[in-house]
């Protein structure tokens, strides 16, 4: 009996090699191209994965280059020269040894078999063999057409024609989020699609840089525009390169290469095919576009307005340009200007993110009817975008229809369940809906995904103070207050919590600190109703009676019926004969609706990211 043999374990890269190889069997040939293009990233001198990369490719072409460039790496490669005679390329060599498909690791060549007389014969030897050849698929003669539709020529001729087909938008998806496993799991595969929701196959629009190529380069190109729909941003940048390569000069080549490293989250990279772009030629407009996206993806603080202004200046009818102008601007609160570049947006694209971003302009604005309706419309334009689910819940919850605003929000993390802005906004409508233990559990894992999003503290803020825990409530406004220093309702729950741990001197401290981030009428009369009764519980009747009086004289619409009622109050008993020298009353804290910084999905960006018409 032979002494059992250990095998070594097999590296990443041959673990890789083989779930690639079985997807290749089963004819999942997008998620093979996944794997092989991540292998070629690693090592592209590797003649095997170039081979192996040829089996998944769409076209012939593509095939045919996978297989010269093995060749070119490896001219002796057995199944990159069978590959070429089948395929016309290199004259016929009967001295070709197969390649195993099978793929063997190194330690494989250095164990003794043991076995060798149980080894079946004949038709049975070949059937069952664990190492079945690739190269006998590319055999001469009868056995090149016979090996050929057993191995690999079957994997290639069974793959589906390639078709010229309608260039589009890929769904405007959100831009992937660092997600821990350990946290979040994988959606389930029993979601059903969001696109089998839609009552009429959607219409992509022409992606705005798409451009017919040549015989060259024409198959690449258009595998690549395929991969780019279905959001293979690795496969685009392979076939990408094959394009630049075959015709030098192609500066839509290259900036696509820029948009699949940016989509995938490459800014740096991205940054440096844009530059590319550039100097290869600097009247690209889409170039500028995706410098100015890439640079805000690294530093959203960024002034990109030259590179937005010159897109725009190199085609005035580019709708994309504007609406990421029109974005950045609102990013910044110049909304006024936001407006006028959506606006014109609207006026160049039909386009669901005009009617997204208009709603999230509208959001900005206060104008929470009209944004509710453009959500709407951009949601029933393209039931299959991602972001108009987030938009749109967030105007259901500006409307105060707090319910389906939740339904909109849960809809929404079945298909994204790693945006820490999601489950924010899902705490915040619980928190309106008064279930403030589920609305504590979305908030928690918000912070899990995302710990410097301020939002989540503010609502984990306001719930656990409307759980009385004040202390737990001061901690959480305080972490908002320090990550957003602007943030004047962070501020506003700072007082809040000291007040609701009977500490008025720090409350009145902490509400005039934030006097200087009051934007409109309703954030001054909810600061000076705070300082209000600050101000009572420190025994300053004259200057609480100003405050008081300054209620009861601004707009009705921007104070609450509360604030109006304890203001009369206040004043009768301040002018009473028999003031109490010390007022006792328990104050009572209004919620804080909406955040004056109202919170944008995480998808702001990816909106403007995702390449529209």
């Amino acid at each position: 009996m032979s002494p059992e043999i250990l095998s070594p374990e097999p590296s990443p890269e041959e673990t890789m090699l083989q779930q690639a190889m079985e997807s290749i069997r089963q004819e999942q040939f997008a998620q093979a191209r996944t794997i092989l293009t991540n292998l070629i990233r690693t090592d592209q001198q590797n003649p095997d994965y170039w081979v192996w990369l040829s089996a998944a490719m769409e076209t012939q072409k593509e095939r045919l280059y996978c297989l010269q460039t093995a060749f070119k790496l490896d001219p002796t490669h057995a199944a990159a020269r069978r590959g070429l005679i089948l395929m016309g390329a290199l004259a016929p060599d009967d001295s070709i040894q197969p390649f195993p498909l099978n793929h063997p690791r190194p330690w494989e060549s250095k164990l003794q078999l043991t076995e060798e007389k149980d080894k079946p014969t004949g038709l049975k030897k070949m059937t069952s063999n664990s190492a079945f050849r690739l190269g006998a698929a590319l055999g001469l003669g009868a056995v090149v057409l016979i090996g050929a539709f057993i191995g690999l020529g079957v994997l290639i001729s069974k793959r589906p024609v390639a078709t010229r087909e309608a260039l589009g938008t890929s769904r405007p998806t959100v831009t992937p989020y660092a997600t821990n496993s350990n946290q979040v799991g994988a959606v389930q595969s029993t979601i059903r699609p969001l696109a089998e929701l839609l009552s009429t196959p959607y219409t992509p629009t022409p992606i705005y840089a798409a451009t017919p190529h040549g015989e060259a380069a024409g198959d690449s190109y258009n595998g690549a525009m395929r991969a780019y729909n279905k959001s293979q941003w690795d496969t685009v940048g392979l076939m990408m390169a094959q394009v630049a390569t075959a015709q030098p000069g192609s500066v839509d080549a290259l900036y696509f290469i820029g948009e699949a490293n940016r989509l995938s989250g490459k800014y740096q990279e991205a940054l440096n095919y844009y530059q590319l772009a550039i100097t290869t030629n600097a009247n690209f407009a889409p170039s500028y576009l995706g410098r100015a996206r890439a640079t805000l993806a690294i530093n959203p603080n960024q002034d990109v307005s030259a590179d937005l202004d010159r897109a725009i200046k190199l085609d005035p009818n580019y709708a994309e340009a504007y609406m990421e102008r029109g974005l950045y601007y609102l990013a910044k609160k110049d909304l006024k200007t936001a407006q006028a570049d959506l606006l014109q947006t609207s006026n160049l694209s039909d386009s669901p993110l005009v009617e997204l971003n208009l709603a999230r302009l509208e959001l900005a604005q206060g104008e929470n009817e009209a944004a509710l309706e453009s959500a709407k419309r951009a949601n029933q334009m393209d039931i299959t975008m991602l972001d108009g689910y987030l938009v749109l819940g967030m105007a259901y919850q500006a409307n105060d229809q707090i319910d389906q605003a939740v339904d909109v929000f849960e809809t929404y993390l079945k298909y994204q369940p790693d945006n820490a802005e999601a489950f924010a906004v899902l705490g915040s409508a619980y928190y309106h809906r008064g279930d403030y233990e589920t609305a504590l559990k979305n908030l928690q894992q918000a912070v899990r995904l995302d710990p410097v999003n301020p939002d989540s503290y503010f609502w984990l803020g306001q719930t656990a103070l409307a759980q009385n825990d004040s202390d737990n409530a001061l901690t959480n406004f305080q972490t908002a207050l320090r990550l957003n220093p602007e943030s004047f309702d962070a501020g506003e729950g700072v007082a809040k919590a000291y007040m609701g741990k009977g500490e008025y001197n720090n409350s009145y401290i902490a509400i005039i600190k934030v006097e200087g981030l009051i934007t409109n009428d309703q954030e001054r009369a909810r600061f000076v109703y705070v300082r209000a009764l600050s101000l009572d519980q420190l025994n300053q009747p004259e200057a609480a009676f100003r405050d008081w009086s300054e209620i009861l004289s601004l707009p009705v619409d921007v104070t609450t019926d509360e604030m109006r009622q304890k203001a009369q109050l206040r004043l009768e008993e301040i002018h009473s004969p028999t003031p109490s020298p010390t007022v006792t009353f328990t104050p009572t804290l209004p919620a804080t609706r909406v955040p004056s910084k109202t919170p944008k999905p995480t998808a702001t960006r990816a909106l403007s990211s995702t390449p529209t018409p």
